[in-house]
């Protein structure tokens, strides 16, 4: 069975992808959290009312291939053995994704540039952090450092990826197009 590509930003997945953001994110919060995090940063901690830090960001550092600049999970698998087939499973290697690069070490983490940071519904934070966005959770809300910017959240690929994932783009199982 072939997978049928999808046109993300195509007028009417625009509008679907729309319908999501103004759902799941509910206003921009970037001034406020880079001063709350500086203050965090520099010990302003008050015991009763702790302020958070960058420490407490969740996937702000993330695994980085050193021959493609692949930032992401990397796969572990059994190291072959000069390429005679037979796998070791005492030593495990790591495979970058993106260029298939193996290495004998645990790759080293950098950390992701966040231009941009939003409140957004607890849902929408653990999808995001399932892949692998900078999530803080902190108060009573959930933050989403976001890694772009210049462009309507709309066209960010990590948010057509979870429309075509929930299957509510043009054509799919749940399209919301269906119902306006």
């Amino acid at each position: 069975m072939s997978k049928t590509k999808i046109d993300y930003n195509s007028n009417v997945n625009q509008d679907i992808k729309r319908k999501f953001v103004e759902r799941e994110i509910k206003t921009c919060f970037s001034y406020e959290m880079e001063t709350i995090l500086r203050a965090g940063q520099e010990g302003q901690k008050n015991k009763d009312y702790p302020l958070p830090s960058y420490e407490d960001i969740q996937n702000l550092y993330l695994p980085q291939c050193q021959n493609c600049g692949y930032q992401g999970k990397f796969e572990q698998v059994e190291a072959d053995e000069k390429g005679n087939g037979k796998f070791n499973k005492e030593k495990i290697v790591y495979l970058c994704p993106e260029c298939r690069q193996e290495t004998d070490e645990e790759p080293e983490t950098e950390a992701q540039e966040i231009f941009e940071w939003w409140i957004i519904t607890e849902w929408l934070a653990k999808k995001l952090q399932d892949k692998d966005e900078p999530i803080l959770d902190w108060g009573n809300n959930f933050y989403w450092g976001r890694t772009c910017t210049g462009q309507a959240i709309l066209l960010d690929g990590v948010i057509s990826d979870i429309c075509e994932e929930l299957e509510i783009l043009e054509g799919q199982k749940n399209d919301w197009n269906k119902y306006k």
